[in-house]
């Protein structure tokens, strides 16, 4: 079957069919609801061209297309919607500040995403302590959330307990019942 991965330039031995269902799992972000989902939509006619080149790569092959030349026309875009206009900008937005480009609405990007996925990130970025009033990047909260490498949300919980100041009581599991501090 045919996938994204497919796509990816592997070449498999021995792989000479390729089976194109002619749908993608493509990952988005709504702005409105901070919510990132993994749905099904249309493969574009690049994509599809993509895989087909896939079959054969060794030898000779084939790739089957579950949908008609009229749906391939007529229905699939020719290119597919670029990763950064429907992704959460808040990780890339915390890198660039990281490297020292603290204008990033005004960065020079191939394919300018949405200015409401950047206004989100932006918020986003404020609300987790790692940009100041200035849409600066903070110390020391801000840059280690840029330098773990997962999401922002996600990295502000792994780097909260460093910035905090004193020591936060914790019930250690085989600890006889004692606090400790952590």
């Amino acid at each position: 079957m045919s996938t994204n991965i497919a796509e990816a330039s592997v070449t498999i031995e021995g792989i000479v069919f390729v089976i194109d269902c002619g749908f993608v799992k493509l990952r988005t972000f709504d702005p409105r609801t901070g919510i990132e989902t993994l749905s099904g939509a249309p493969v574009s006619r690049a994509s599809a061209t993509q895989r087909a080149g896939r079959a054969g790569r060794t030898r000779a092959g084939k790739c089957f297309r579950l949908y008609t030349q009229g749906a391939f026309n007529d229905v699939m875009a020719e290119m597919g919607i670029p990763e950064i206009q429907r992704s959460n900008l808040a990780p890339v937005l915390l890198q660039l500040k990281a490297l020292g480009i603290d204008n990033v609405v005004r960065f020079d990007f191939i394919t300018p995403p949405p200015s409401e996925l950047m206004v989100r990130a932006l918020e986003l970025l404020f609300s987790l302590g790692a940009l100041d009033d200035y849409a600066r990047l903070t110390k020391p909260l801000g840059l280690r959330m840029a330098e773990v490498p997962v999401d922002p949300m996600t990295a502000k919980i792994v780097g909260a307990p460093l910035h905090l100041q004193g020591t936060i009581p914790v019930q250690l599991p085989h600890s006889n019942n004692n606090l400790s501090s952590y």
